[in-house]
C-alpha cells in the first residue's frame, strides 16, 4: 500500500491536533514524549523498582524502531551508553538462530538445612538421566552437553523463594553444599538488605532445578580494523528532525550508514539511516562505530 504522506497529515491535523489547537508538529512532538515517557516507565518498573539503577547498565536497543527513539527514553533513566547492533532489525532471530538448545526441569520437596549432599543427588539423578536422553535424541553428544543444577531456598514460615545456583562441584559433596547455603544467604541479603539473613530462623529448600543445554555452535564475529574519526565522508545532507527538549524542528546532519567506517565519530543532533533502521542521535550526545559495526551513543563529556 502506498502511503499518501498529505493524506495522512491532513487526518492527523483534523482528528487530534485541531481539536487540541496544536499544530501537526507540536501534536506529534507530545505523542513521541508520551511513548516514551511509558518505555521509560516499564523500565523503571524491571530496574529501580527490582533494587536496579539503570545507571549501571548499557542500553541494548535492536528492532526495527528502538533504535529512532533510544536516545530519547534512555536519558530519562540516566543511562550513559546505548548500543545499537550492526544487525538491528533481525537481532532477536540473529538470537534464535545462534542459541543453545535448553531444557528445564524441576522436582518439588521441602527438605530443612541440613541435608546430606547424597540426598539432594539422588533426586537429579533422575532429571539427569532424563536430560541426557533428550539432548542425545536432539544430535548432542556429551562434551556438547551442559548441565547448571539451582535450588530454591527459603526461610522456615516464609512465602517467597530464593532461586540459587549451585556454584560448587556437582554431585554436591559436604564443600559444595555448605557454599550452596552460603550464597543463598548473600542472594537473600543482596535483595532484602544486609543484615536480613538470619539462619536460626531455620532454612528450607523448596525445589530443585536442572538447566540442561545442548551447545550450539556460534559464528565467528571478526573484529575490522579502527580507521580515521572523521565521519565527513559519510555525510549526505541535512534535514530538520525532533530534537528533546526544543520547541521546533533542527536542522541536522545526516549519515549513511553504508559509508560510514569503523571508528567514524559524529555529534547529535544527527540521523544515520541503515538499510534496516533510523538511528537517533539526540544534542548533546555523540555516536561512534565500533570495531563489529555497532553503533555506540553515548552523553557528550562536559
Amino acid at each position: 500500500m502506498k502511503l499518501d504522506v498529505d493524506k495522512a497529515r491532513h487526518i492527523f491535523e483534523e482528528k487530534i491536533a485541531r481539536p487540541i489547537n496544536l499544530s501537526v508538529e507540536q501534536a506529534a512532538f507530545g505523542i513521541f514524549r508520551i511513548a516514551n515517557a511509558q518505555i521509560s516507565d516499564l523500565i523503571h518498573k524491571i530496574t529501580v523498582e527490582q533494587g536496579l539503577d539503570p545507571r549501571d547498565f548499557v542500553l541494548h536497543a535492536f528492532g526495527g524502531s528502538c533504535p529512532m527513539i533510544a536516545s530519547s527514553f534512555a536519558r530519562e533513566l540516566n543511562v550513559k551508553r546505548i548500543i545499537v547492533p550492526y544487525a538491528a532489525s533481525v537481532n532477536c532471530a540473529f538470537g534464535l538462530a545462534t542459541a543453545d538448545i535448553v531444557h528445564e526441569y524441576a522436582h518439588i520437596e521441602t527438605l530443612s538445612v541440613p541435608t546430606t549432599a547424597e540426598i539432594i543427588n539422588n533426586l537429579y539423578e533422575p532429571m539427569l538421566e532424563q536430560a541426557t536422553s533428550a539432548l542425545s535424541q536432539a544430535g548432542f553428544t556429551s562434551n556438547r552437553m551442559q548441565f547448571k543444577w539451582s535450588v530454591g531456598f527459603r526461610y522456615a514460615l516464609q512465602v517467597h523463594e530464593i532461586i540459587t545456583p549451585i556454584r560448587g562441584e556437582t554431585p554436591l559433596n559436604e564443600q559444595s553444599m555448605n557454599k550452596l547455603v552460603v550464597d543463598f544467604e548473600q542472594l537473600y541479603e543482596s535483595k532484602y538488605g544486609k543484615g536480613s539473613a538470619y539462619r536460626d530462623a531455620g532454612i528450607e529448600m523448596t525445589q530443585f532445578r536442572l538447566t540442561a543445554s545442548g551447545l550450539i555452535d556460534r559464528p565467528d564475529l571478526l573484529p575490522r580494523p579502527i580507521k580515521d574519526s572523521d565521519a565527513g565522508p559519510a555525510r549526505i545532507g541535512r534535514r530538520k528532525i525532533y530534537v528533546d527538549n526544543h520547541p521546533d524542528l533542527i536542522e541536522s546532519d545526516v549519515y549513511d550508514f553504508e559509508l560510514l567506517e569503523v571508528g567514524n565519530e559524529l555529534d547529535g543532533p544527527a540521523v544515520i539511516h541503515t538499510p534496516i533502521t533510523t538511528i537517533v542521535i539526540q544534542d548533546g550526545q555523540n555516536a561512534r562505530m565500533d570495531e563489529y559495526q555497532n553503533i555506540i551513543i553515548e552523553e557528550a563529556k562536559s
